[in-house]
């Protein structure tokens, strides 16, 4: 696996996680790690795509 693409999904990871977790504790925190979510998770699908533009048998 490339390894952007692990660390962006480790990062999507922990941010998901966080975010639920904070969804009924900390509504502020909740949406600071959700916006943290979301922003690696589009660099992650972007990633992934132009990955398999470049090899589309992996």
């Amino acid at each position: 696996m490339d390894p952007r693409l692990a660390q962006l999904l480790q990062k999507v990871s922990l941010y998901g996680t966080l975010a639920k977790y904070y969804e009924h504790i900390d509504p502020e925190k909740h949406m600071y790690f959700y916006n943290k979510h979301f922003l690696y998770e589009t660099q992650l699908v972007q990633l992934y795509w132009q990955l398999y533009r470049e090899n589309p048998n992996v």
